[in-house]
């Protein structure tokens, strides 16, 4: 069904086959499967049941061809790409059991613990952490802001009759990861500026509690010890799994979506906890365990990664793009001015010393000179970069501003985003617009290529073509690299304008959106620009992973693990070196359509899956 996946239908059969106006699957198929794919079935107790099954049998065999006969045939590349990522999904990684085991109880334990907390600083009003209503009501009456307590609020309540009556009705409060890392913000800054009093120190701690003890990272240990066999975990990947793009999607453990900060600074405390938890500690020592400060369901978060590890005697060597969506976004934009964004990468990869993109993309909306730029106020240039490149905005740039625990208000995060758009009037071109005779980049081509079916447009090194006769009217479009993405059924409808908390105004407006899996999705300049990116982003991941699996000469360093800028390999620790400068030279490899793209990687060495810098050689 990746072919199916790959024109953006559904990848179950069933649905796959009704999205094409097929019968699907027979309705007692699974009815059957337990009847007969069990051992010591026989078919002569259930004579008509058996007819049924071989009908269902038949039935589907039918539907997955139909399926594959009208939906377009993937070209051999792809399916050897397929192949080889099947490879790296059955030859899969190993774990450490012990400190997995011990981990996922400890992570039980800590959930306990955090509801007894919370218990205590709510005089019993929340129990657990997952009472998120309960948690925000409490919130929002110890915090004496206001404008703390509008972040956790959700609109206005409605006026529809004024009887008189000066009672106020209570507004609904939301307690999203998002509106809890903004709250918390405000929390940080008001301390460092002054400080907290009571009650709000007891809400920033139920905050923590909150973002931390609810998040994710903990609970993967649980599924890591459930789907490991014999110490190793297989099948993680599903090729193509983010359709629109063709990026790989993790399923299981989710390893492709691991957090990314350390345990400190530089990691330092990561190989002793670790140890410390394999060897059994109980969840007191784990508790008092440097950095004392740190709940514990924040050290299991930052230690999830060290649970992957290399084989006894093995080493794993990595290899990790930099700033790879900021390179490809400007190359694929091909003006003169997104080259001369390429060129402050050259730059900075020849000589480390001269300023990177976020350095000057701070020196942009600081308007100050590069030399000046703070470590802090990089940080707000690597966030514009991150969160705008795409055609984000100030929601965008908030979103992607907490993520680095920076708080902007509506002014500030208004005034960079003007800011960073003059310095980069290239991005603006290339996601382009469509109106009014006006007509350019990505936007203008889809626009002019729908409208005149079998024409193909460009923007930059970006095509488009429309075709009427593909599954209802297809919109594609032809990466660099030759792959085609798929935009199903475009249509133009009246829909209703939404607020910040995804509830109806009462107003209507016309989007345009296209047909994916399951229901529709809003088609954009910005949903056009993010996909060519990252589509051509793992393009490169394709050809990278494509050369080390089928060369022979390279056998000795099998791809273990990948993310959607990284590779992971496995190799004797006496060969780390050798394999270290030889993954580089891949990770560098430009494919033949891809020249003029300046890359940059920065490999790493260690016994286990890490981002400690105090663990790596």
């Amino acid at each position: 069904m990746i072919q199916a996946g790959v024109s953006n239908l559904p990848t179950d059969l069933e649905s796959a086959s009704r999205a094409l106006g097929g019968a699907g699957k027979q309705k007692d198929g699974k009815k059957l499967i337990r009847l007969f794919s069990v051992e010591g079935a026989d078919p002569r107790e259930h004579p008509a049941e058996w007819e049924r099954y071989l009908a269902y049998a038949r039935r589907d065999v039918e539907a997955m061809r139909d399926v594959y006969r009208r939906t377009r045939p993937l070209p051999l590349e792809e399916w050897q790409q397929y192949w080889a990522f099947e490879h790296i999904n059955r030859r899969g990684v190993a774990i450490d059991v012990p400190f997995v085991t011990r981990a996922t109880t400890l992570a039980a334990e800590d959930a306990v613990a955090i509801g007894r907390r919370l218990v205590e600083l709510t005089d019993g009003t929340v129990t657990t952490v997952n009472q998120a209503q309960r948690i925000a009501a409490w919130m929002h009456d110890h915090l004496t802001d206001a404008a703390m307590r509008e972040v956790l609020t959700v609109g206005v309540p409605a006026d529809d009759d004024d009887d008189g009556d000066d009672h106020e009705e209570p507004h609904e409060l939301s307690l999203t990861r998002d509106r809890v890392g903004r709250v918390l913000a405000l929390l940080e800054a008001k301390r460092a500026n002054g400080g907290l009093n009571p009650d709000e120190i007891k809400a920033c701690e139920a905050a923590t509690l909150r973002l931390y003890g609810a998040g994710a990272s903990p609970k993967k240990f649980a599924r890591l010890v459930a789907q490991q066999v014999d110490g190793v975990l297989r099948d993680q990947y599903r090729f193509a799994g983010a359709p629109q793009t063709g990026r790989m999607s993790s399923k299981g453990a989710q390893i492709q979506n691991l957090v990314r900060d350390v345990i400190d600074d530089h990691g330092g405390n990561e190989a002793a906890l670790v140890d410390m938890i394999a060897d059994g500690c109980d969840y007191a020592a784990l508790a008092a365990a440097k950095p004392v400060d740190m709940l514990v369901a924040r050290k299991l978060a930052l230690i999830v990664r060290p649970a992957l590890v290399a084989a006894p005697g093995k080493a794993f060597v990595w290899s990790d793009w930099s700033a790879i969506e900021a390179r490809v976004t400007p190359w694929l934009a091909a003006s003169p001015d997104a080259k001369r964004v390429l060129d402050i990468f050259r730059a900075n990869d020849a000589d480390p010393t001269r300023p990177d993109i976020y350095t000057i993309a701070a020196a942009d909306v600081l308007h100050k000179d590069p030399d000046e730029v703070t470590k802090t106020e990089r940080a707000i240039g690597k966030v514009a970069c991150l969160a705008l490149g795409f055609g984000g905005s100030v929601g965008a740039l908030q979103r992607m501003a907490l993520h680095y625990r920076i708080h902007l208000d509506d002014a500030e995060a208004r005034r960079i985003v003007d800011a960073w758009r003059e310095a980069n009037p290239w991005a603006r071109e290339f996601w382009g617009v469509h109106r009014d005779g006006e007509s350019f980049g990505l936007w203008g081509a889809a626009m002019r290529a729908w409208e005149i079916p079998s024409q193909i447009t460009t923007a930059g090194r970006i095509a488009f073509v429309y075709r009427e006769d593909y599954l209802g009217g297809t919109l594609f479009m032809a990466l660099p690299s030759g792959r085609l993405l798929t935009y199903l059924r475009p249509r133009w409808r009246d829909v209703d304008v939404l607020d910040k908390d995804g509830k109806p105004t009462g107003e209507r407006r016309t989007e345009c959106s296209f047909r994916r899996a399951h229901g529709r999705v809003k088609l954009w300049h910005g949903t056009l620009c993010e996909n060519a990116v990252q589509a051509t982003a793992a393009d490169l991941l394709r050809a990278a992973v494509i050369r080390i699996e089928t060369d022979p000469k390279l056998a000795f360093m099998p791809i273990r693990m990948t993310t959607h800028d990284e590779i992971v390999c496995e190799v004797d620790a006496a060969r780390a070196e050798e394999a270290k400068a030889i993954l580089r030279r891949e990770m560098l490899t430009l494919p033949d359509w891809a020249e003029g793209l300046p890359l940059q990687s920065e490999e790493s060495v260690c016994a286990w899956y890490t981002k400690s810098k105090a663990a790596l050689r």
